[in-house]
């Protein structure tokens, strides 16, 4: 198999920045047992709010790579 020197990517990673968002609204959430969620922000408003930003990332994602 031939070696692919392959470049570091750069730059910001919005699928990781939403999945670590996620990971500590969902870590605080655990931690407080719920008691101190806010009330303005509804879970599934943020489900679906995640679905979405992951939804464009994939399609952003393929049309770019289409590019190439």
């Amino acid at each position: 198999m031939a070696d692919r020197e392959t470049e570091p990517r750069s730059g910001f990673d919005i699928v990781a920045f939403v999945f670590g968002i996620g990971a500590l609204m969902a870590s605080a959430f655990a931690l407080t047992g719920g008691q101190y969620w806010p009330d303005f922000l509804d879970l599934r408003w943020v489900v679906a709010g995640g679905a979405i930003v992951i939804g464009l990332g994939l399609l952003a994602g393929s049309v770019l790579r289409g590019r190439r």
